[in-house]
């Protein structure tokens, strides 16, 4: 048989086997996604939050569109009483080479100094896979009325 057709033959399986991407790599999303809200919310830490996330990073929230530094104003100070424990529902992660979305949704428990209250919200976080990791790109937020 002739070495072109072989490899004729082979290029086409292979480029039609749909683009499988690993169970380590959605894993690995999520915990991205995870570890930039408790270092947010509970480390409170600005310099390490701005290293998970791209350079040109936005969130868009309550009808804003904030840059990082918009974002970081929303950080609570570490010398409040403030507590939160986040639940993540992981509805789709989508890897397509270096690029990730996710969409999921948020339920927290936050304990402040104005007592005890519970959020849920819809959100979607776009990833780009850097050196280090998978940094947030884009953080959509929808809150989901209760």
């Amino acid at each position: 048989m002739n070495l072109k057709i072989i490899f004729l033959n082979t290029m086409i399986i292979l480029f039609s086997i749909p683009n499988v991407q690993a169970a380590g790599d959605e894993e690995a999303v999520k915990e991205a996604i995870k570890n930039a809200y408790y270092v947010f919310f509970t480390k409170m830490d600005k310099d390490e939050y701005r290293t998970l996330l791209t350079e040109d990073y936005l969130l868009l929230e309550n009808g804003e569109i904030l840059n990082i530094d918009g974002d970081l104003r929303l950080m609570p100070d570490k010398e409040e009483e403030y507590k939160r424990i986040d639940k993540f529902d992981f509805h789709k992660v989508i890897i397509e080479g270096d690029v990730a979305y996710a969409v999921y949704i948020l339920k927290s428990d936050i304990t402040d100094k104005n007592g005890t209250r519970n959020g849920e919200w819809l959100e979607s976080a776009v990833l780009i896979l850097k050196d280090k990791g998978w940094k947030i790109s884009l953080l959509h937020s929808t809150k989901i009325n209760q």
